[in-house]
């Protein structure tokens, strides 16, 4: 059971990704981007995540594809005013999920995995969250979906035994479920 000052800080967190996405699209440009951090943070919670992972969720993608995404993290999480040093928990989940954009596309995803592995452990359920609710759109992307694949695989491999080790094996499961189900069957080809 969340404290009500847990609650208000969701609440204010999910108020501060909706306006720092305000405009945005998923990529089938129909779809309102923060449609995609309200699914991570609903999956985030049903899979035993605390509020600075819910928090983290709602936040997740706001400085990588929003302008001053830095400044509206840093600057919302100070106006959470949470105890002790949850901003700084929460910020590093953030940080450890999102993309070193300065670092070639194929060494993107890797380096956030070892981001992951070093941030607070609710880092990892957000992840693969986040890859869940991405590989159940995968339908609506564009470009080379093998690549994405790829990487879902890479993402399982690299985060099990943590997942494991901090009791997310159901969401680990889930993903790997999910992406078995959207992979066309041998039989289907």
């Amino acid at each position: 059971m969340m404290e009500p000052w847990q609650i208000r800080a969701i609440h204010k967190a999910a108020t501060i990704a909706a306006q720092a996405h305000d405009g945005q699209f998923r990529k089938d440009k129909k779809t309102p981007a923060i449609a995609h951090p309200a699914r991570v943070a609903g999956l985030v919670a049903a899979f035993g995540g605390g509020y600075h992972e819910i928090v983290a969720a709602w936040l997740h993608d706001v400085i990588e594809d929003t302008k001053h995404g830095e400044t509206a993290v840093a600057y919302g999480l100070s106006s959470l005013r949470l105890p002790g040093d949850d901003a700084i928990t929460i910020y590093q989940i953030i940080t450890a999920l999102t993309k070193d954009r300065s670092l070639p596309e194929d060494d993107q995803l890797l380096d956030s995995l070892e981001r992951i592995l070093e941030a607070p452990p609710g880092a990892t359920l957000v992840k693969i969250c986040d890859r869940i609710d991405n590989v159940l759109d995968m339908h609506t992307m564009n470009g080379d979906l093998g690549h994405y694949v790829r990487g879902s695989t890479v993402i399982l491999t690299r985060l099990f035994g943590r997942a494991i080790q901090h009791g997310y094996g159901d969401a680990h499961e889930a993903l790997r479920l999910c992406l078995e189900l959207q992979l066309p069957s041998p039989l289907q080809e």
